[in-house]
């Protein structure tokens, strides 16, 4: 094309660019293929063969000579290689171009041109950027991709040419980087993300060449250092981005200060627009800001609202407004049984040590059912979605979080597919296939959250085939590095199988005293005095722990409180006392609020409705079922379409109009268009503990009017697993029905006696597998459940003592609960002398451990007691940093000599922490199960780790009515007595004629009433007396060791270890030691500062005098070891009839070895003692020379155990000996 031509088509070059840009802005339509597209032919094909001319840009004038022009092409396309092919039949068009320019061009181009290359053309010609032109033909713009003739032009057809700023739509845009870069583009996140990662060393001084104040820096710092430097770097560049002019040349500000800073590779690749590799950039990826804006609008507009009334979802408030923090407690795995670890808060599931220093992406969320599982998990996402105070949470460390529950999806469900259809509107541009790729790419930036796996339908876990499913998932198949959240009542955690030692399992507890409080006075807002009476009644019924905790109880509470003030009435809230009665009530509060909002007479009969309720919900939750949402269809079809419409009126069932795919199973990707979803009605009760009380009032109804059917659902139940997964269910049906409640307290009593007969001795024992323990635990806590339930005063007892063999309770993990289930029981039993023994041990809620009493009282936990001391002091912090530690060393114990030691000190250890959590005040009372004591004539009574507090003025009372004068044994063992209560035991301890074992140890602040209790106990014949551990002062001691004499030869066992002696006191007990003749065994107190070896010596001496004594355990105080061993030595020359030896050392004097000839002399004096089958040596620093000659002695003596506590003592190349009784710590 000549010059000529160039000036006469285009008259107007001068015009700039820029001004093109203001005066030609226009708004094109969304691009619509199927308004172009001929489905009936193959564009592949079109595209791959189609021809690219020449163009030919002519005026009209030149219309005349295209005859010759189309000629002469396609005679130069016909010629190729000497060799001539067969003319191409595509036809020609004769095109008009209407150009910016307001001239037009007339063109004559093969019908298979395609769109793109005209387009380029034309670019060419008129000066301008190929990107910013779109070609239009009737208001539609073109298609790059496709040829003329697909496009659905055709001869003579009117193109026109426009200008426009953004890319091009639907592929207008060149996707070749080196041509799309215009002159003022901004960089993607996606840019940015990667820049980031490559320049984190020099950021702050990139910060000073980009203008961002260094306030800005420290600020940005501050908020986001926890997510890694990279996410500093990233958000700076974002905030700096965002702080520019639309005008700005972005990259070429940002390329220069990276060449000032000395990245000028980094700079080259801003410039390209190459900063992503050539596979980051692929036409699949996902816009993480749509996704992101699309998601935070689900959450806070339809998930992050809590109705204000559990049963009317229309009246919500924000969650923002009503939630109060709940309890949360980690579980951490020790050699004996799961440490309970309390959380100071609800987002230390993601920042807790255990869980970063493993690297921890599967999390379990445990809980009953009404302890705020799923609120919880919508608080998360509500923390991720709200704009403000980015830094307030660190789940905001995910760039996506996901929320989907359970019951909403099923077994074949997919996870990209549940996204979707449940959190991403049916009209969004995001598709499966990039979220897909989101995931596989950038895993650990998303956090997917399952809410309620114990409401999940499908048929095993290791039966999940189908890609990329949810059960992949949950069974940690894929996605390894997402971090999952799973939410579940305890009783499903079991179908995970294996793969449940991959989670970290986090327990919800519900509400503590404080955050009931909290919750009730945010409830009633202004309405201060009911919010105060409501606690009132709380605090003083003992609701405060364990019921009230839950939160669904307690806003039931509150609601049933709100609407007595409102309506006048004086009823009181007695019946909530039970689950049952307290959801009894909820159902009428119901009825009456349905029936207050007709405006005529009803007929309205609520108990044939929760009864055609119970028929559908019984048969739906009964094992192995757990289905918890109805088709509206389905519904209809159980109970009618008028019981649906009046159950959804009254609240108890909830109505959702949701929306599905035709071929949601079939297809990989979903649909855009609308018509290819159709909406559909589910309903679902209003909470699950409501659908449980509709199918627990059915088996009631059942056991009245429809016995043989009532049986086909109890023989269900076959294992203890079942009988649990329906625990309430079968707790209502108890409530509501005594019949009911006799027949399945004797088919829960002969699944007892037929599963766990056999095990029972094993179990009161201690020796019995804490699982199988647990399990016999919980049938026993749910019978007596049942019975509290049904309030039978005594009916049922027939049956519930069928479950205490030899009259024998035993319960470890008291709770409230328990507690109150237990009382009950005892107040209503006809039989007085039915109970013999009664144990309980308070531990954490669930209960998850268990201590045998025997083993507690033997000796061999009592080296552990100098770790307890340490660890009462310790910090929570610094007390799991110990307990691992420990926990470490004791696995690498030789062929686990010492494990049940090592077992029980771990547990110790444990109880020793919830028992200073306890004094701090996290506690409960349980008067009325020391009350109930009263109507039994017990033998043993064993208290332990569950502080008495005011419940010890209950059991004084009691002794001095001469209400317990069969007791023989007593043990208030870590219970938080002062010196109050010893005092008052002290005064009453003589109506106690046949008491022969009293433990009263590890309780610190009553040592000072210990001299009152000596001079009480000799009107008794005590044959056991523990006061271990509790600190009494050199004084006190003394009156105890001066009225030794007085207990009679009657005593066997005396544990007067960590209260302390001086010189005084040494000598005294030296002087009375010797007149207790039948003692087997005895545990020495601790000499001060003030005792001398010599008065030490005077001890052991007065040992050899006692003929009987077969245990031994001492304590070397403040003497050094080696001055405790040189007077040790002879002795134990005299210690015939020893059995089994303890000596400790304490820290401060256990840092220097023993030398060696003092070292040689202790193990030949031990190869003196023909007895001896147990050693245990904590702190004695011996030389490896004399501790291998010790382990001779041991295997000619055929030891039982050699434990060794100075492992800091060896060498690290030291060689364990490998004989079976040696231990070494």
């Amino acid at each position: 094309m000549n010059n000529s031509n160039n000036q006469r088509l285009l008259p107007c070059l001068s015009i700039t660019y820029d001004q093109w840009k203001e005066q030609q802005k226009v708004s094109l339509p969304v691009y619509d293929p199927p308004r172009t597209l001929n489905p009936v032919k193959n564009i592949n094909r079109r595209i791959r063969n189609g021809m690219q001319n020449k163009l030919f840009i002519g005026s009209t004038e030149d219309v005349k000579d295209q005859k010759v022009r189309k000629k002469k092409v396609a005679q130069n396309r016909n010629v190729v290689d000497n060799r001539t092919i067969k003319r191409s039949s595509h036809e020609c068009y004769q095109i008009f171009l209407q150009t910016p320019l307001n001239t037009s061009l007339c063109l004559q181009l093969d019908s298979q041109t395609l769109v793109k290359t005209l387009r380029k053309r034309i670019a060419r010609e008129l000066g301008l950027d190929a990107s910013k032109l779109k070609l239009m033909m009737r208001s539609t713009q073109l298609c790059d991709v496709l040829s003329l003739e697909d496009n659905g032009v055709k001869n003579e057809t009117n193109i026109g040419v426009k200008i426009h700023l953004a890319d091009g739509l639907c592929g207008g845009a060149d996707n070749n980087p080196e041509t799309n870069i215009t002159k003022h583009p901004k960089l993607s996140e996606r840019e940015l993300l990667a820049l980031a990662a490559e320049v984190p060393d020099i950021y702050r001084k990139l910060a000073v060449y980009l203008d961002v104040s260094k306030s800005t820096v420290d600020q940005i710092w501050e908020d986001h250092h926890h997510s890694g430097v990279q996410q500093v770097v990233f958000v700076m560049l974002v905030k700096w981005q965002q702080s520019q002019s639309k005008s700005s040349d972005f990259r070429s500000l940002l390329a220069d200060a990276l060449g000032k800073c000395g990245r000028v590779d980094m700079a080259e690749k801003v410039l390209e627009g190459t900063v992503l590799k050539p596979d980051g950039t692929r036409h699949n990826d996902l816009d993480v800001a749509q996704c992101q804006e699309e998601l935070r609008w689900t959450y806070l507009n339809r998930i992050c609202h809590l109705p204000k009334y559990p049963w009317d979802e229309t009246d919500c408030i924000s969650i923002n407004d009503i939630y109060t923090d709940l309890s949360l407690i980690l579980e951490q795995p020790t050699p004996c049984q799961p440490l309970k670890i309390h959380l100071k808060n609800q987002d230390e599931v993601f920042t807790h040590e255990m869980v970063c220093e493993n690297s921890s992406t599967r999390i379990i969320i445990q809980g009953e059912a009404g302890t705020g599982k799923s609120t919880l998990m919508v608080k998360y996402v509500y923390d991720w979605a709200r704009e403000d105070d980015l830094a307030s949470s660190p789940i905001r460390k995910f760039k996506l979080v996901f929320l989907l529950r359970l019951r909403d999806l099923e077994e074949s469900s997919k996870l990209e597919e549940a996204i979707m259809k449940h959190l991403l509107p049916h009209d969004t541009k995001i598709t499966a296939s990039q979220l897909r790729s989101f995931f596989e790419d950038h895993s650990e930036d998303c956090c997917v959250i399952l809410d309620g796996y114990d409401e999940f339908r499908h048929s095993g876990l290791l039966s999940a085939a189908s890609d990329r499913s949810i059960i992949q998932m949950i069974n940690n198949d894929i996605l390894r590095k997402c971090f999952l959240i799973l939410s579940s009542r305890p009783a499903r955690l079991s179908d995970l199988g294996k793969c449940l030692k991959e989670y970290k399992q986090f327990e919800v507890s519900g509400f503590s005293k404080n955050k009931i409080k909290n919750y009730i006075n945010k409830f009633f807002g202004l309405k201060k005095e009911l919010a105060s009476s409501l606690i009132d009644y709380i605090e003083s019924n003992n609701l405060d722990v364990g019921f009230a905790a839950a939160p669904l109880i307690t806003q039931l509470l509150c609601l049933y409180w709100l609407n007595d003030a409102e309506s006048g009435d004086s009823k009181t809230v007695e019946a909530t006392l039970s689950v049952s009665k307290l959801h009894l009530t909820l159902f009428d509060f119901l009825e009456q609020h349905y029936l207050a909002k007709q405006t005529t007479d009803s007929d309205f009969d609520t108990e044939e409705l929760i009864r055609d309720l119970g028929r559908v919900a019984l048969k739906s939750l009964w094992p192995p079922n757990s289905q918890l949402v109805f088709s509206w269809k389905e519904m209809v079809t159980e109970i009618g379409d008028d019981n649906v419409t009046k159950a959804c009126a009254v609240g108890l069932l909830h109505k959702h109009e949701a929306t599905q795919s035709k071929a949601y199973h079939k297809a990989t990707k979903r649909k855009s268009s609308l018509s290819s979803w159709k909406k559909i009605s589910t309903v679902e009760f209003f909470h699950t503990s409501a659908q449980e009380k509709c199918g627990g009032e059915y088996l009631a109804y059942l056991s009245e009017h429809k016995e043989e059917e009532f049986n086909i659902f109890m023989q269900a139940l076959k294992a203890p697993s079942d009988a649990l997964n329906a625990k309430m269910i079968l707790l209502f049906a108890c409530g509501a029905s005594e019949k009911a409640a006799t027949l399945i307290l004797r088919h829960l009593a002969n699944l007892f006696t037929r599963e766990f007969q056999p095990d029972l001795e094993q179990f009161f024992k201690g020796e019995l597998h804490f699982e199988r323990s647990k399990s016999i635990q919980d049938i026993v806590d749910l019978c007596l459940m049942c019975n509290f339930e049904c309030e039978a005063t005594g009916h049922l007892n027939k049956d519930l003592l069928t479950l205490f063999p030899e009259g024998r309770i035993m319960f470890s993990g008291i709770t409230p609960q328990r507690a109150s289930a237990l009382s009950y029981f005892l107040s209503n039993i006809h039989c007085p002398d039915a109970i013999k023994s009664i144990t309980v041990i308070g531990v954490p809620r669930k209960g998850n451990f268990f201590v045998p009493t025997e083993t507690m009282q033997s000796t061999s936990d009592r080296t552990f007691h100098e770790y307890l001391e340490s660890y009462s002091k310790l910090s929570g912090e610094e007390l799991n940093q110990k307990l691992q530690q420990f926990a470490s060393n004791c696995s690498e114990v030789h062929r686990a000599a010492d494990i049940h030691g090592v077992a029980c000190a771990l547990a110790s250890m444990q109880m020793w922490q919830v028992f200073h959590d306890w004094q701090k005040g996290v506690h409960f009372s349980i008067k009325t199960l020391i009350k109930s004591l009263e109507n039994i004539q017990t033998e043993r009574l064993m208290v332990r780790s569950v502080p008495l507090h005011e419940s010890s003025a209950v059991l004084w009372k009691l002794i001095e009515d001469r209400k317990l004068q069969e007791l023989t044994h007593l043990n208030l063992r870590q219970t938080g007595l002062v010196v109050e209560d010893v005092s008052k035991l002290a005064e009453c301890v003589h109506l106690l004629p046949k008491l022969k074992h009293l433990d009263i140890c590890q309780n610190e602040k009553a040592g000072g009433a210990l001299d009152k209790l000596s001079k009480s106990l000799p009107s008794i014949n005590l044959e056991v007396l523990d006061v271990y551990c509790m600190r009494a002062t050199p004084t006190t001691m003394k009156t105890v060791h001066s009225n030794l004499p007085k207990f009679g030869s009657q005593m066997k066992e005396l544990y007067l270890h960590v209260n302390y002696m001086d010189e005084e006191g040494a000598n005294i007990l030296a002087e009375n030691l010797s007149k207790l003749k039948h003692l087997t065994l005895i545990n020495l107190p601790r000499p001060d500062h003030h005792s001398s070896a010599a008065a030490m010596q005077r001890v052991l001496e007065s040992i050899a005098l006692l003929p009987h004594l077969q245990i031994v355990s001492l304590c070397a105080g403040n003497l050094d070891v080696q001055s405790c061993l040189k007077i040790l030595a002879p002795e134990l020359k005299k210690w015939q009839n020893i059995q089994e030896m303890r000596i400790a050392a304490v820290k401060e004097c256990a840092k220097k070895m023993v030398d060696e000839p003092q070292s040689q002399e202790f193990v030949k004096a031990i190869a003196t003692m023909p007895n001896l089958h147990t050693l245990k040596l904590k702190g004695i620093g011996l030389t490896v020379k004399s501790f291998d000659e010790l382990v001779k002695v041991g295997r000619e003596k055929k030891f039982q155990k050699l434990v060794w506590y100075c492992r800091s003592f060896l060498p690290d190349d030291y060689k364990i000996p490998d004989d079976d009784f040696v231990a070494i710590l």
